[in-house]
């Protein structure tokens, strides 16, 4: 025997789950065009490249491909404002250095980002 309201519950929680995907795919949209018109360049200038994988409950999913200059010549580390990690200058910038930057940037732009996952080994 079905409870009364089981039903409704049931609806609400699909309800939830769609709102909940039609959010992160409009915080995707949004999210993949701060990275193509504002952090994908400045990497690419420095030889490195980022993609988009996936957006889910404020976590950002990317790969990226290093960058090949070094930090004292870097873009990236003059545009998003980060600590070198080489103080030197000729070490290259590190992944973690990368991650801040575009966390710090994705936070700045789209509310409710949390974290940015660096999906593979550079």
């Amino acid at each position: 025997m079905v409870a009364r309201g089981d039903h409704l519950k049931k609806s609400y929680k699909s309800w939830n789950e769609t709102k909940s995907l039609m959010e992160d795919n409009d915080m995707f949209k949004r999210i993949d065009e701060i990275i193509q018109g504002s952090i994908r360049p400045v990497l690419r200038a420095d030889g490195g490249d980022i993609t988009l994988i996936d957006v889910s409950g404020g976590v950002v999913t990317i790969t990226l491909k290093k960058t090949t200059v070094p930090t004292t010549f870097s873009e990236f580390i003059r545009t998003f404002e980060v600590p070198r990690a080489c103080l030197c200058g000729r070490g290259a910038v590190r992944v973690a250095s990368v991650r801040e930057g575009i966390l710090n940037r994705l936070k700045e732009e789209v509310p409710g980002i949390s974290e940015v996952v660096v999906a593979n080994d550079m």
